[in-house]
C-alpha cells in the first residue's frame, strides 16, 4: 500500500514540484545523488521489479552517456584520463557530465513516480477550480498518449491474430493509418459526451472534488514547506557544491543542508514504511 499517494493532491504535487526544482537548480552538488537515491527508493516501492528494470534499462545508460558525451567536448580540467591525437580527456569533464546525467536520471525517475501518484482526477482537483479548461486539456493530453500507445499495441496484436501482419514500412503505414482513424473516432465520441454534459456553456459550472484536506495533510505540507524554506535559506549563503574548473574541489562542507534534502527526498518512502510498520504492529497484537 502506498500511503503517500493517499495524501491530498496538493501535498503530493507540492512534493514533486519541490524535489524536482531543487534537483535541477543544484546540479553540480550532492543534491542530485540524494535525489536519485530517493527517487529510486520510491519508484521501487511503487512499481517493484518494473522500477528496477526501468532504472537499469534507461537511467544508467543515460547517466553514462551524459558522462562520456560531455567528456568528449569539455576541455577544462587538469587531471587527464587519456589522450587521443593530442586531445586531453579529463576527469573534470567526465564528472561534469556524470553530475548532469544523474540530475537527468533523477528527474526522469521522479516523473516516473509522478505519473503513478498524480492521477487525472487529482490533477483536476488541484487546478479544475482555477483553470478548468486548461486543466481538462492537460489531463486529456496525458491520458491520450498512453491510450494511443495501448491502441497501437492492440492493432499490432490483432493483425498477428488474423495472420495479416507483415514486416516493413508498408505494414507500419497501414497500422498507423488505422491508429489515426480510431483516435479520431474516439475524439468525436469524447466531444459528443462532453457536449451532452453541458461542457462549453457560458454559465458557471459547479466543481466537485472528492479529496478532503485533513490534519495529516496539513502536517505533511507544513513539514515539506519548512524543509524547502530551510534549504533555500541555507543555499543563499552556503551550500556544498563541486567546483570542476580547474580541478575537482568540494566547496562549503555544510552537511546540515544535505541532511535536510536527504530527509526530504526519502519522505514518501519513509511515510510508506512507517505505515507498513504500524500495520505489522497492529497485526501482531491480534
Amino acid at each position: 500500500m502506498d500511503r503517500f499517494s493517499k495524501f491530498h493532491p496538493f501535498v503530493c504535487f507540492s512534493f514533486f514540484a519541490g524535489v524536482i526544482t531543487v534537483t535541477i537548480l543544484f546540479t553540480n552538488s550532492f543534491f542530485t545523488a540524494l535525489s536519485l537515491f530517493g527517487a529510486f527508493l520510491y519508484s521501487v516501492k511503487l512499481q517493484g521489479r518494473k522500477a528496477v528494470v526501468f532504472f537499469m534499462k534507461y537511467i544508467i545508460p543515460i547517466v553514462l552517456f551524459a558522462a562520456f558525451f560531455n567528456m568528449l567536448f569539455v576541455r577544462y580540467g587538469k587531471h587527464i584520463l587519456f589522450v587521443v591525437k593530442g586531445i586531453n580527456f579529463t576527469q573534470e569533464g567526465f564528472l561534469s557530465g556524470l553530475l548532469t546525467g544523474i540530475m537527468i536520471g533523477a528527474v526522469m525517475l521522479w516523473f516516473f513516480c509522478y505519473n503513478r501518484v498524480i492521477t487525472s482526477d487529482k490533477f483536476m482537483a488541484l487546478f479544475g477550480g482555477i483553470a478548468p479548461n486548461t486543466a481538462l486539456l492537460f489531463s486529456m493530453i496525458l491520458r491520450f498518449l498512453p491510450l494511443m500507445a495501448q491502441t497501437a499495441e492492440e492493432i499490432k496484436t490483432s493483425n498477428k491474430g488474423m495472420g495479416i501482419a507483415e514486416k516493413g514500412l508498408r505494414d507500419a503505414v497501414n497500422r498507423f493509418s488505422a491508429l489515426i482513424s480510431i483516435s479520431l473516432e474516439k475524439s468525436i465520441e469524447t466531444a459528443d459526451s462532453m457536449r451532452a454534459r453541458g461542457f462549453g456553456k457560458k454559465k458557471k459550472r459547479g466543481f466537485y472534488s472528492a479529496f478532503a484536506f485533513r490534519f495529516s495533510d496539513a502536517a505533511a505540507a507544513f513539514f515539506m514547506i519548512t524543509v524547502v524554506i530551510l534549504i533555500i535559506a541555507f543555499s543563499v549563503s552556503d551550500y556544498p557544491y563541486i567546483l570542476l574548473n580547474p580541478g575537482i574541489h568540494i566547496q562549503n562542507h555544510n552537511l546540515a543542508i544535505l541532511a535536510l534534502f536527504g530527509v526530504f527526498s526519502v519522505f514518501p518512502t519513509a511515510v510508506d514504511l512507517t505505515e507498513e510498520a504500524k500495520w505489522l504492529l497492529l497485526k501482531s497484537k491480534i
